[in-house]
């Protein structure tokens, strides 16, 4: 292909959706087409991540590893899919190994390339950060459909949770000290500035054990930030449930609907007296759609929460997918 056909069919890709032109020209000129043989591996789950690739055409599979040395097909991709993104965004390995199953076209974005077009402050950043996490909430939703439909229900039903707890009605109290915060992972090396903007964003809350903060099924009112405690992100029906990630310091939780506009795809329980930042719909669309060094910060806490939760999620279904 031409660079005029790369950048027409970088046009094409979700991952890519809303850069301009002579930004698409820009990714072109850096990234490199690979042409994989029927059965040849891209990487291999556990590998160092050294770069991202599109699908320009073919499919891929996508297994994980499971003990006594076996593996399952989790999922299969094909053109103008991204892979390889997640573990650029939380700096880990990559979390399944992916073959060609046919001969397969792709282009690859290195792993400094891509930390360079992040880290600018520029719209163009911005935006990829914003369809990043866009995309790897699509992922999630529906990796947390299928867990849902191995309890026997539709995905998007009742969960049985008692409605989630509006902002207005948690019990607020003062913030924490700073330089707590500023020991957790997540924050130990950002500016300080930038991350005093993100913690006044909004309001503190001290929420005890039990607390439904988010319910599947219902409309957002929040996005959280647990400064210290647990919170369980859990799909239930019945008596039945699935634990799918522990929110636990320095991790977000509730924002899958405020970036997407659906509902909670995982009800969200304390599940020990904890403290929580409280951002509402209205702080999180500031922050989120922001081109501020606070928004920085922001995006990245958010895609990094979400890498996790994309590899959390993908153990309890691999193992639903052996028993397929």
């Amino acid at each position: 292909m031409s660079d005029p056909e790369w950048v027409a069919f970088l046009g094409t890709v979700p991952l890519l959706e809303g850069l301009s032109e002579a930004e698409l020209a820009e990714l072109a000129h850096i990234m490199r087409p690979r042409t994989l043989a029927e059965g040849e591996v891209l990487w291999h789950e556990g590998q160092h991540a050294r770069s991202m690739v599109l699908i320009v055409d073919g499919n891929v599979s996508v297994a994980k590893r499971l003990p006594g040395d076996r593996a399952v097909e989790v999922a299969g991709l094909g053109p103008r899919e991204a892979l390889g993104e997640i573990p650029l965004v939380d700096g880990g390995e990559h979390s399944a190994t992916v073959r060609a199953t046919e001969a397969t076209t792709v282009l690859a974005l290195s792993r400094p390339d891509f930390a360079a077009l992040v880290s600018r402050r520029h719209p163009s950043a911005f935006a990829l950060k914003r369809r990043v996490a866009t995309v790897a909430t699509q992922r999630l939703r529906q990796t947390f459909g299928s867990l849902a439909a191995s309890l026997g229900e539709e995905a998007c039903g009742d969960s049985g949770a008692a409605p989630g707890q509006t902002p207005e009605k948690l019990e607020l109290c003062g913030p924490p000290d700073s330089a707590y915060i500023r020991r957790m992972a997540t924050f130990r090396d950002v500016d300080a500035l930038a991350l005093w903007g993100f913690l006044t964003a909004g309001r503190y809350a001290f929420c005890p054990r039990g607390h439904v903060l988010a319910a599947e099924g219902a409309s957002p009112s929040a996005c959280y930030l647990t400064i210290n405690g647990a919170v369980e992100k859990v799909l239930i029906r019945g008596d039945r449930r699935i634990r799918v990630e522990l929110a636990g310091p320095g991790q977000t939780f509730g924002y899958e609907g405020l970036i997407d506009g659906l509902n909670s795809p995982v009800t969200a329980i304390t599940r020990e007296r904890s403290l929580l930042l409280v951002l509402t719909e209205e702080s999180f669309a500031r922050l989120f759609g922001g081109d501020t060094d606070v928004s920085h910060v922001f995006l990245d806490v958010i895609n990094r929460n979400l890498a996790a939760s994309l590899r959390q999620a993908m153990r309890p279904q691999a193992r639903l997918a052996v028993r397929a």
